[in-house]
């Protein structure tokens, strides 16, 4: 390389323009005589450098060596903060004094060993998984253009999806094109994943829609019980609100389950698994808090009668389902909670819109 040029110059012309421009400054130090004394300054690679193996060129007082300790906590640091990124590519320059460098561990004195190795290591390993994070949040991507005759996906209202009149049918849409990752974007939403329903069934299933339309517009999550107790527990949960969760959560798109618990979830350029059963668990206590005497009632066409209800949760918990010899303490359990709730119709109705007529109903 000419004499005069930078480093960066000299990695552009020895490694090829590709590498030099997806490096990133990277600088580490410490002068604790307790733990360690050295000063390293270099480049790494970014997350958009693609490489099949580690390129490490590593210099100790100016001279060209080997530090296999060093190279696999960089590697580590690569794996565990860009996953399934390549390899990287390091130039560093590390100065510390020449009695800490024990030279003797390798035949050429290729290889050398550090004193506060461990402390010197884990420095640098934390310099460059700061500078990786950030550099994470700006990752770029080549543009791939499509071709829209390839786009076999489409989904109307109004027509259902019909196999062609000449009996072929139609193609299944690629997998990778289906990925959803945008929560304001159509097309990250769940209805490009549901079958278009046939027309009969819509105008059957119409009279329950307008339903359930009705129901929602008398909802007003704004409502909140003038009971000092509920806004105290309101205040509570708002005062210990985590800005960020709430951010994450109202912000991300639906990926699927991984298993019966947990979902995953995608927000900005990360994947979360979510429990579900935790999460419904907070958003229906924070529903009842916030809707606590204002809940909008539904009304049965037959009023369900209390005491079959009870039985019904009675037999579900039941070990033993076919033994008939508990029914009788069963039926009296169930008259027994009848007439509590009968006692307490008024709060039930105040507070939760339960209305229970005096026959239990």
């Amino acid at each position: 390389s000419v004499a005069t040029s930078s480093r960066l110059d000299a990695i552009r012309s020895v490694y090829g323009v590709s590498v030099a421009q997806n490096l990133m400054k990277i600088e580490a130090s410490d002068d604790d005589p307790s733990s360690s004394i050295f000063e390293m300054d270099g480049f790494i690679s970014n997350s958009n450098y693609i490489a099949k193996k580690i390129t490490m060129v590593l210099f100790i007082n100016d001279r060209l060596v080997e530090c296999g300790a060093l190279k696999r906590a960089i590697e580590i640091v690569y794996a565990a903060t860009l996953p399934k990124a390549s390899k990287p590519f390091i130039y560093m320059s590390i100065k510390l004094p020449p009695e800490h460098i024990d030279v003797n561990v390798h035949p050429t004195k290729r290889e050398v060993s550090l004193l506060n190795q461990e402390v010197i290591v884990e420095r640098i390993q934390s310099a460059i998984e700061s500078k990786l994070r950030n550099s994470n949040e700006s990752r770029t991507f080549q543009e791939q253009r499509v071709d829209p005759s390839a786009i076999s996906i489409s989904i109307s209202k109004d027509t259902p999806n019909h196999p062609s009149s000449s009996g072929t049918k139609s193609q299944k849409v690629p997998v990778h094109k289906m990925v959803r990752t945008d929560s304001q974007d159509p097309a990250g939403r769940l209805h490009a994943y549901l079958q278009v329903k046939q027309c009969s069934q819509l105008q059957g299933s119409s009279c329950l829609a307008s339903i359930r339309s009705a129901i929602r517009q008398r909802r007003n999550p704004r409502e909140t019980a003038d009971l000092t107790s509920i806004q105290e527990l309101i205040r509570e949960i708002d005062s210990s609100c985590h800005s960020e969760l709430m951010d994450i959560v109202g912000h991300c798109s639906y990926i699927g389950m991984a298993d019966d618990v947990f979902a995953l979830l995608q927000h900005n350029t990360h994947l979360y698994l979510a429990n579900v059963v935790n999460l419904s668990k907070e958003l229906i206590y924070q529903q009842v808090l916030r809707r606590f005497a204002h809940f909008s009632a539904i009304q049965l066409s037959d009023p369900a009668p209390l005491p079959e209800l009870i039985m019904l949760a009675l037999k579900e918990e039941d070990l033993d389902p076919v033994g008939s010899e508990n029914d009788d303490l069963k039926e009296k359990i169930a008259e027994m909670n009848t007439e509590l709730l009968k006692q307490k119709t008024e709060m039930l109705e105040e507070y939760f819109g339960i209305h229970i007529d005096p026959n239990g109903n």
